[in-house]
């Protein structure tokens, strides 16, 4: 799927290793055969040539370059490249006139850099900078490609917000006011080049939303759906041009059908999730994109640790631990980057059900102390999710060493710390059937305790 990067970074090297005086927002197709290395290179190019530009072309120039640089901060997990990004769009902000239709773009172009970096970062902050941003493009005029990319950006914004308190119904109504601007950048393809691969990039961002909200909710429709949109998302494209855009895709179909295997219990559905993202990184390399690389790595052992779970076999959370090991290598170079903590935390986790399933009281021991420094690294405000899992999980091994021991030497202690620390998470983040598993899990722990407590001797 790769082929054509040789082939292009040949035609570099005999060209002096530019591709020309800078890349443009048209040209984001042959952006995405470039390796890392070459892309950073042009991002760098570009800044440079919007800074020798005069005269209108120069306000374009820089939001070439911003663009340049979300899309090296989207591949790297870099914050000092996502600030480049946002400076580059800023001065392209300042240079457009204002309420301008460049300016529009301009605006709607900080809104995506400041998503970009809410979901790698899990900056709150950005989050509702990107809101801000959008409805201040949708302020402007309403001509070319800012509207139905703000909208959409909008769209992405409230979706995510909704996840935490929404149901099934608001995940359909949800998905389908996607439709409206999609079809309206498909209908501007045939015109403005850039166009059609923002609207495949709106479907992706539909069925990663679909997905979320049907692995949260346990519901298999919503979870097809996102499938269905991954399918359209990849028509027409082609592997030698569109690469990283179809690798993108596989990831997203592969995590629903990792996560639809899980709500149905279907061990087949996960296999088909997982040999699908296996493949799509056999033909992904370190040097083309190492945090797409790294996110298929953690989405693959997503699908190792639900195989594990239906079987209860340990080679599969052994594969999982594998899995996200490689994710944290990449991960773990980069500053605060979310994904380096899911990846963690779910890797502890595969550690926890191995040691239960072996019954290795050593190996409990030992991966106890994993959770705890994994505990004391995670944050509590930034990454919720992540540090509620771990707690929860680490209830989880410590109730197995008490049945595997019979001696409770503060396992029912710990575990109910723990598991309450979890259900002050797990609830506001709409991962409902995670925290009624917990409450359950509580109820016996509190029970059991009070029985031990009612069969102690009286004393004087």
């Amino acid at each position: 799927m790769f082929g054509l990067n040789r082939q292009v970074r040949k035609l570099l090297e005999e060209q002096g290793g530019a591709l020309r005086d800078g890349l443009s927002a048209d040209d984001m197709s042959l952006v995405e055969v470039l390796p890392l290395a070459m892309l950073l290179k042009e991002a760098t190019e570009a800044d440079d040539v919007a800074g020798r530009a005069a005269g209108r072309n120069r306000s374009q120039l820089r939001l070439d370059a911003a663009i340049l640089w979300r899309e090296v901060t989207r591949r790297s997990g870099e914050v000092r490249a996502l600030s480049r990004a946002a400076s580059a769009a800023e001065a392209a902000l300042d240079l457009y006139g204002v309420r301008s239709a460049g300016w529009a773009r301009a605006r709607c172009e900080q809104g995506y850099s400041a998503l970009l970096g809410a979901e790698l970062f899990g900056d709150a902050g950005l989050l509702e900078a990107a809101e801000d941003a959008f409805r201040d493009s949708l302020s402007g005029p309403r001509r070319g490609l800012s509207a139905p990319l703000a909208e959409i950006g909008l769209l992405s914004v409230s979706g995510r917000r909704a996840l935490v308190s929404g149901d099934a119904q608001a995940a359909r109504v949800a998905a389908a006011r996607f439709a409206q601007p999609i079809a309206a950048l498909k209908a501007m393809s045939s015109r403005i080049r850039a166009a059609r691969m923002l609207s495949v990039d709106g479907h992706i961002l539909r069925a990663e939303l679909l997905c979320e909200w049907g692995s949260r909710l346990g519901d298999a429709p919503l979870l097809r759906a996102a499938i269905r949109d991954t399918l359209t998302a990849a028509s027409g494209l082609t592997p030698d041009f569109e690469p990283l855009t179809i690798a993108r895709i596989g990831f997203a179909r592969s995590r629903a059908q990792i996560a639809l295997g899980e709500v149905e219990d279907d061990a087949e559905v996960v296999i088909a999730g997982v040999n699908l993202v296996t493949g799509v990184l056999a033909d992904l390399t370190l040097e083309h994109s190492p945090l797409d690389r790294a996110q298929g790595e953690y989405i693959l052992g997503l699908g190792q640790e639900v195989l594990g779970n239906i079987s209860g076999e340990a080679r599969s959370f052994e594969r999982a631990i594998d899995s996200f090991g490689r994710a944290l290598q990449v991960a773990s170079r980069r500053d605060g980057l979310l994904l380096r903590g899911r990846a963690a935390a779910h890797r502890v986790v595969c550690l926890a059900r191995a040691a239960e399933i072996s019954g290795d009281v050593a190996v409990l021991n030992s991966t106890e102390k994993a959770f705890r420094l994994e505990l004391a690294s995670l944050s509590a405000v930034r990454d919720r999710e992540a540090w509620a899992l771990v707690q929860l999980n680490l209830a989880r091994l410590l109730l197995a060493r008490l049945e595997i021991t019979r001696k409770d030497r503060g396992e029912r202690t710990g575990a109910r710390a723990a598991l309450s620390s979890a259900l002050d998470v797990l609830p506001d983040q709409g991962l409902r059937g995670l925290g009624k598993s917990a409450a359950r899990t509580l109820e016996l722990v509190d029970s059991a305790m009070r029985e031990t407590a009612d069969l102690k001797p009286a004393t004087d």
